[in-house]
């Protein structure tokens, strides 16, 4: 039997010449069944969640705005996506396809979103190409239905989880962990449950210390049901959005490191893909294909 993951072809949206490739995940999904690390058969395509379910961490003005279509100019310029009926529909299966991940995740160990991660995304705005956060919705649904008291958002990718971080400031069971580049994007930072700052320039072994250093003890102190884990792929040398200086193998062993982690603790873990901005889109495949490669050996 082959294990159950998630993602829709309708991620994939044209929105013109854009920094945001959003055919990437669409391009991991086949690298990694063209591997046989995936099998298609066993993909499940999300469906729209329901109004209900985004304003459990959304305003019901900007739900409308997103899904009815009545996003203002400043709206778009603020989100850098510019709307239509198919990016709206994109960024709400995604909310689905983290959700359905965690559910997974909470019956196997391990739930496979290949896509999701759309952490600038906040309660009643979009920013950094990210209309719905896709983490927040999922960890505030199972929250509400009982199914988890207690989850920790671990957000690696190379910017700082800020929408993340904002919707569930006020929420102590709900424990956000951002490690990210100190300058650049967004520049304007909120304060996560523990924010970990690297200089631009940050190799395989300093990013790999702090690592070690920091997550275990939040793992340990939070003791979380569930982890949301959003590993952006823009923590890569070659990325055109960071400055980390991250390798194949250094974003290989990050990954295997929180899947270890949380496998060790016997904590649950749902996997996010989230940014990756390489010159070359088959470098961001690759590495969004290794992400996944990863959790499927700890996991295995």
């Amino acid at each position: 039997m082959g294990r159950r993951w998630f993602h829709s072809p309708k991620y994939t949206v044209d929105v013109g010449a854009h920094t945001f490739p959003t055919v990437k995940f669409q391009r991991t999904a086949e690298s990694l069944v063209a591997k046989g690390l995936l099998q298609e058969k066993d993909r499940v395509e999300p469906t729209l969640p329901s109004r209900d379910e985004l304003k459990l961490v959304h305003t019901d003005e900007w739900c409308t705005r997103v899904l009815d279509g009545t996003m203002t100019l400043d709206d778009e310029l603020r989100a850098e996506l510019p709307w239509s009926r198919a990016l709206s529909d994109a960024h709400a299966l995604a909310v689905s396809g983290t959700l359905l991940a965690a559910r997974e995740a909470l019956a196997t160990g391990l739930g496979v979103h290949v896509g999701g991660g759309a952490h600038h995304a906040f309660a009643a705005y979009g920013e950094g190409f990210c209309l719905l956060n896709d983490l927040a919705v999922a960890a505030a649904k199972l929250r509400a239905e009982g199914a988890v008291k207690r989850v920790l958002i671990c957000d690696l990718d190379v910017h700082q989880g800020n929408g993340t971080a904002s919707i569930f400031k006020k929420n102590l069971d709900v424990f956000t962990f951002s490690m990210h580049q100190e300058e650049g994007y967004p520049k304007i930072r909120e304060r996560s449950s523990l924010d970990v700052e690297l200089p631009a320039g940050t190799r395989d072994r300093e990013y790999q210390d702090a690592l070690t250093d920091r997550l275990p003890g939040a793992l340990d102190a939070h003791r979380p049901d569930l982890v949301l884990y959003q590993a952006g792929a823009d923590v890569h040398e070659r990325d055109l959005l960071g400055g980390l200086k991250l390798t194949d193998k250094g974003v290989a062993a990050r990954d295997r490191f929180v899947f270890e982690a949380c496998l060790r603790r016997a904590i649950p873990i749902a996997l996010t893909l989230g940014g990756g901005y390489s010159p070359k889109i088959e470098d961001t495949i690759a590495l969004h294909a290794g992400t996944v490669k990863e959790a499927l050996s700890v996991f295995r």
